[in-house]
């Protein structure tokens, strides 16, 4: 019995392995956080992803070059999906390369590649799982400023339109991205607090620069903007407005001839336009008045027409109705 253990023992650890070992993990592999690379997508995706015909069709012997080929040819990014909840081609690849285990400068040149915008989410996603904090917000941040859109096949098998800056936001912000849990990480506030990294700068910090280059350049023109010289005297900004207003202040202050001539002519311009207006206004007035009391007129006379009929025919009812009592008696 003791010698037919060893054997038993033996057989159990086969049945329990993948078919020939190819979906085993390399032997010179590195443990991360503690435990296999494959280990960190969840066992019942791993399961579907090792019975998928593209795993056993394209994934079968790949390395870190067929892995390049294969993530070009990427369409669009997801987990699983369907009712069946089939891994996505995106997922394979990934599961391909924790159990490879690719060099870390081929993962930073999928980060970097800026031609193929799916084979950089693969290797940020990879790194995100496999990487150290500090790494992960040195390469994945910068990565923020990408805004082409992609392609994302939700649990629902439906295609949504997202961008590559609110992707990476999802790795470095939520627990769970792809169908898969995301290992924690601290904060960046807390590794800004221990002096392992420096303050972010936004892109927007850069564009509020350029805007006060912008306003000192106006202010030094003289507070003209860059127009044509006709419309340069309408362009002018409240330094010139306000030379301009003073001095018909101080004219009307001392009381020039001229300007109070200028006021004048307005003046009964206005008052000729003002009583043409009137005019007008009181001839559609009465124009109104006069149709409106026409059609009152006739509307009493067709009430009157109406009532007439009606009075008619409950006569000639009522005469009919006798008649025939008359004839029954």
């Amino acid at each position: 019995v003791l010698l037919a253990l060893p054997a038993a023992l033996a057989g159990l650890q086969l049945r329990n392995m993948p078919r020939d070992g190819v979906n085993t993990t390399v032997t010179d592999a590195e443990s991360v956080r503690g435990k296999n690379p494959q280990f960190l997508i969840e066992k019942i995706t791993r399961m579907k992803i090792y019975e998928a015909t593209y795993w056993k069709e394209h994934c079968f012997a790949l390395n870190a070059e067929g892995i390049v080929d294969k993530a070009v040819d990427i369409k669009y990014v997801a987990g699983v999906s369907g009712g069946n909840r089939k891994p996505s081609e995106f997922l394979c690849l990934l599961l391909k390369m924790l159990q490879i285990q690719p060099e870390e400068n081929i993962i930073i040149e999928f980060i970097l590649n800026d031609d193929y915008k799916y084979v950089r989410i693969l290797g940020a996603t990879y790194l995100r799982l496999t990487g150290k904090p500090l790494q992960i917000y040195k390469y994945l941040e910068p990565l923020l400023n990408d805004l082409r859109k992609i392609r994302l096949k939700g649990v629902d098998a439906k295609f949504e339109i997202t961008h590559v800056d609110e992707i990476i936001d999802k790795l470095l912000t939520e627990e769970s991205v792809f169908s898969i849990a995301l290992p924690r990480i601290p904060t960046r506030w807390h590794l800004e607090k221990a002096g392992k990294l420096q303050p972010r700068v936004s892109a927007l910090e850069d564009m509020d620069m350029f805007d006060d280059d912008d306003e000192k350049q106006e202010s030094k023109d003289g507070g003209y903007l860059h127009l044509k010289p006709k419309d340069k005297e309408l362009a002018m900004i409240t330094d010139g407005s306000a030379g301009s207003s003073k001095k018909k202040d101080e004219g009307e202050k001392k009381g020039d001839p001229e300007s109070e001539k200028v006021d004048e002519k307005p003046k009964k311009e206005s008052s000729k336009k003002t009583s043409k207006k009137e005019r007008r206004k009181s001839r559609r007035r009465d124009d109104s008045r006069g149709s409106s009391r026409s059609y009152s007129r006739e509307k009493r006379r067709r009430d009157r027409r109406d009532r007439r009929q009606e009075r008619r025919r409950r006569d000639d009812s009522r005469s009919r109705s006798r008649g025939r009592r008359r004839r029954r008696r």
